[in-house]
């Protein structure tokens, strides 16, 4: 894989809040929200941690959906420091002295809390018991606040693009009128990545991007994936990675993750979501994380920002992937190219 050196600046908010009235009131517009919960918990290295965790849940029974978690690391040597979450969480034991899981299909980043009471959550120790300390572990729930919940992921558009007297003119997946397209990435970084596929010489190309109808123009800002060789999708891909030398290939679909690499090597273990993260303030900076294990071994995806060819098809990606796949003895790591299905951007 060859990985294009095109720096890339900040992108629109890649998940957005909005008011929903009361904490934990259910609507008929989308996601529940329970909380915020916050409180500052104690840190190794630095002076704490202010957190502040919404958990969303879909339906009337509360089925669990994703939490959106802003964690700030108080006086580090670099000052304070904070970062952004967004990922599935569960819940054990339903009742009283419930346990919730945070990130619970990843065990080096899961943490979980034990409901005290309706308005207040505390921290467990990696075991999922009580820590023996006289800090504060707990997490309040705000009661001053308003509960938010998700707004729709961002469009992806997939479709055509070609060069018509000058203009660009998008043709989009299953028909429709073709309308007017512009690159508004930073620095025209989508122009330059499907320059380097061969858009120029051929005058059109097949591409999957992320933007917005502003009248009659598709504005488009972060690229997803674009070649010659792709086609309109047929199949409900999550999201996919691959990479050569030694060639592999990770995919997820409503039923499964499914690794292949050379030699029949094969992988399958149940489908998961991805989880986000990325520096307060900085959605243009977010990357995912697929973590997941069966029987006989683990594996750890992660997705980042970058713009990446794959030189054996020609194809450019918007995403960088790095796979470690863990059996007996030490990780195999892969690394390659990374493009979104159905899953939502965040």
């Amino acid at each position: 894989m060859r990985r294009l050196r095109l720096r890339i600046g900040a992108a629109p908010a890649l998940v957005c809040l909005v008011l929903a009235g009361p904490a934990g009131h259910a609507t008929s517009q989308g996601p529940v929200a329970d909380g915020p919960y916050v409180g500052t918990l104690p840190c190794a290295d630095c002076a704490g941690i202010r957190t502040s965790l919404t958990l969303y849940t879909m339906g009337q029974g509360g089925l669990p959906l994703v939490y959106r978690m802003t964690r700030v690391y108080l006086g580090t040597p670099s000052g304070d420091r904070g970062e952004e979450y967004i990922g599935p969480w569960s819940r054990i034991d339903a009742g009283a002295g419930e346990t919730l899981r945070i990130e619970p299909h990843d065990d080096a980043r899961r943490s979980s809390f034990r409901r005290a009471d309706a308005d207040r959550l505390v921290l467990l120790d990696r075991s999922e018991q009580p820590i023996a300390t006289r800090q504060d572990l707990a997490l309040v729930r705000d009661p001053g606040a308003d509960a938010a919940r998700l707004t729709v992921p961002r469009t992806l558009f997939r479709g055509t693009l070609r060069r018509d007297a000058g203009r660009l003119r998008f043709a989009p997946c299953g028909g429709g009128k073709p309308f007017d397209a512009r690159d508004v990435s930073a620095e025209s970084v989508i122009t330059a990545a499907i320059t380097d596929a061969g858009f120029d010489t051929r005058g059109a190309i097949y591409l999957e991007a992320w933007g917005a109808r502003r009248d009659s123009e598709l504005q488009l800002d972060r690229l997803n994936r674009a070649g010659h060789d792709l086609a309109c999708p047929t199949s409900a891909l999550g999201f996919a990675a691959q990479g050569n030398a030694p060639s592999w290939r990770l995919e997820s679909d409503r039923q499964a993750v499914r690794f292949s690499g050379e030699g029949g090597e094969s992988l399958n273990m149940p489908p998961l979501p991805l989880s986000w993260h990325w520096p307060v303030g900085r959605p243009d900076r977010a990357e995912a994380v697929l973590a997941g294990a069966t029987e006989s071994a683990t594996l750890r995806l992660r997705l980042f920002r970058q713009i990446c060819r794959d030189a054996s098809t020609g194809t450019v990606h918007g995403f960088g992937a790095a796979l470690a796949v863990t059996r007996a003895g030490p990780p195999v790591e892969y690394t390659g190219c990374g493009h979104l299905g159905n899953e939502a951007l965040y």
